[in-house]
């Protein structure tokens, strides 16, 4: 028997993960929490061509003195 046939859903809808944060949240002011920060996602840089074959030189060097 498959999960559809006991009535459970497998994904949430959009307003049941929507309603998840409003009660979330609503917990969290009632215990005296503050809410979570929003922090900014870490972007790395993008190396560039010179930089990448500088590292790959030193890796090897590095690799050669432990031979």
């Amino acid at each position: 028997m498959s999960a559809m046939e006991f009535g459970a859903q497998l994904w949430p809808t959009a307003d049941e993960i929507t309603w998840r944060h409003v009660w979330l949240t609503n917990v969290m002011v009632d215990s005296g929490k503050k809410e979570p920060e929003k922090t900014a996602r870490y972007r790395p840089r993008r190396m560039s061509l010179s930089r990448r074959l500088q590292k790959l030189h030193h890796m090897r060097a590095a690799l050669g003195s432990l031979r």
